[in-house]
């Protein structure tokens, strides 16, 4: 009987161990054929991981991505290009790979389970990563506020 329950834990924890791997932020680099790159990348901005991406970056994505066309013209890759548009292709790169992992980063979904006060039913509660922060900046703006206003409100004095 013991060998069968260790057996069978050793069986579920593999099974544990080999669940979905979190996805990793989208990235460009310089071996792939450009066209290739950008298209991902404009699907992928397309999609829930992204959803956090604020419209400045989504904004600031798109110009680095048609600068990147316009560097690119007809050439695949950017080897192709003289060494001074390479360097300029690579800083637009980078900067879109640094927007894109802050927003895939901020997109990523944390669920907590908490019980409420008399019941023993936990209640899941899933928020985006961004989701989460501009509600702790709420709250520490409104405790702010009220701090603000009873400083400025003078005592009754009866």
């Amino acid at each position: 009987m013991y060998r069968i329950t260790m057996i069978a834990l050793l069986l579920g924890l593999s099974g544990v161990a080999s669940a979905k791997a979190e996805k990793t932020a989208m990235q460009m680099d310089r071996q792939a054929p450009v066209a290739q790159q950008i298209h991902q990348v404009e699907t992928a901005l397309g999609t829930p991981e992204y959803a956090e991406l604020s419209i400045d970056d989504r904004g600031r994505v798109q110009q680095s991505l048609e600068r990147i066309r316009q560097r690119m013209g007809d050439r695949q890759t950017v080897q192709e290009l003289p060494p001074q548009v390479q360097a300029d292709v690579f800083n637009e790169q980078e900067q879109i790979n640094t927007l894109l992992a802050r927003g895939h980063d901020d997109s990523r979904q944390i669920c907590t389970y908490q019980r409420s006060t008399g019941s023993n039913m936990p209640k899941g509660r899933c928020l985006t990563v961004a989701e989460r922060r501009r509600i702790e900046e709420k709250g520490k703006a409104l405790i702010n506020d009220q701090r603000s206003y009873s400083n400025l409100v003078p005592p009754s004095g009866r």
